[in-house]
Protein backbone atom coordinates (compact mmCIF):
# COMPACT_ATOMS: atom_id res chain seq x y z
CA UNK A 1 0.00 0.00 0.00
CA UNK A 2 1.32 3.44 -0.85
CA UNK A 3 0.23 6.57 0.55
CA UNK A 4 2.00 8.63 -2.24
CA UNK A 5 -1.24 9.18 -3.84
CA UNK A 6 -2.54 10.84 -1.01
CA UNK A 7 -0.40 13.71 -1.35
CA UNK A 8 -2.29 14.60 -4.60
CA UNK A 9 -5.49 13.85 -4.34
CA UNK A 10 -8.75 13.08 -1.96
CA UNK A 11 -8.45 10.96 0.80
CA UNK A 12 -10.41 7.33 -0.20
CA UNK A 13 -14.03 6.64 1.35
CA UNK A 14 -15.15 6.81 4.18
CA UNK A 15 -11.55 9.03 5.41
CA UNK A 16 -13.14 12.36 5.58
CA UNK A 17 -12.23 15.30 3.65
CA UNK A 18 -10.66 17.83 4.48
CA UNK A 19 -8.61 20.51 2.35
CA UNK A 20 -5.25 21.30 3.12
CA UNK A 21 -4.37 21.75 5.97
CA UNK A 22 -7.69 20.52 7.93
CA UNK A 23 -8.44 17.53 10.01
CA UNK A 24 -11.40 14.60 10.23
CA UNK A 25 -12.73 12.99 12.84
CA UNK A 26 -14.50 9.23 13.23
CA UNK A 27 -17.01 8.86 15.75
CA UNK A 28 -16.73 5.38 17.39
CA UNK A 29 -19.03 3.91 14.95
CA UNK A 30 -17.36 4.85 12.40
CA UNK A 31 -13.87 3.76 14.13
CA UNK A 32 -15.64 -0.12 14.68
CA UNK A 33 -16.59 -0.22 10.98
CA UNK A 34 -13.39 0.46 9.92
CA UNK A 35 -11.59 -2.05 12.52
CA UNK A 36 -14.05 -4.85 10.96
CA UNK A 37 -13.06 -3.67 7.48
CA UNK A 38 -9.13 -4.16 8.31
CA UNK A 39 -10.51 -7.22 10.00
CA UNK A 40 -11.73 -8.85 6.64
CA UNK A 41 -8.98 -7.49 4.47
CA UNK A 42 -6.65 -8.78 6.38
CA UNK A 43 -8.15 -12.04 6.06
CA UNK A 44 -8.90 -12.29 2.87
CA UNK A 45 -4.75 -11.32 2.24
CA UNK A 46 -3.53 -13.57 4.46
CA UNK A 47 -5.58 -16.32 3.13
CA UNK A 48 -4.12 -15.21 0.26
CA UNK A 49 -1.07 -15.63 1.10
CA UNK A 50 0.57 -13.06 -1.19
CA UNK A 51 0.92 -10.32 1.40
CA UNK A 52 3.99 -7.83 0.87
CA UNK A 53 6.38 -7.38 2.80
CA UNK A 54 6.10 -4.21 4.95
CA UNK A 55 9.41 -2.13 5.93
CA UNK A 56 9.08 -2.28 10.25
CA UNK A 57 8.45 1.14 10.36
CA UNK A 58 5.48 0.85 8.29
CA UNK A 59 4.36 -1.84 10.68
CA UNK A 60 5.12 -0.06 13.79
CA UNK A 61 3.30 2.93 12.84
CA UNK A 62 0.26 1.28 11.63
CA UNK A 63 0.08 -1.31 14.69
CA UNK A 64 -0.27 2.16 16.71
CA UNK A 65 -3.05 3.25 14.66
CA UNK A 66 -4.77 -0.10 15.00
CA UNK A 67 -4.06 0.57 18.51
CA UNK A 68 -5.39 4.22 18.98
CA UNK A 69 -8.10 3.05 16.79
CA UNK A 70 -9.35 0.29 19.49
CA UNK A 71 -9.20 2.35 22.30
CA UNK A 72 -11.53 5.67 20.70
CA UNK A 73 -14.16 2.59 19.47
CA UNK A 74 -16.41 3.10 22.74
CA UNK A 75 -18.86 6.24 23.33
CA UNK A 76 -17.60 9.08 24.42
CA UNK A 77 -14.35 8.72 22.39
CA UNK A 78 -13.34 8.84 19.01
CA UNK A 79 -9.85 10.30 16.47
CA UNK A 80 -9.50 13.07 14.94
CA UNK A 81 -6.90 13.23 12.14
CA UNK A 82 -4.89 16.80 10.81
CA UNK A 83 -3.73 16.86 7.69
CA UNK A 84 -1.22 19.34 6.05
Amino acid sequence: MSVGRFSYSDLPDPLPYAYTPGCGEWTPAQITSALAQFERAKQAIDASGQAPPLEPEVVEAFTQCLGWMRAAAKPGFGVIGFRS
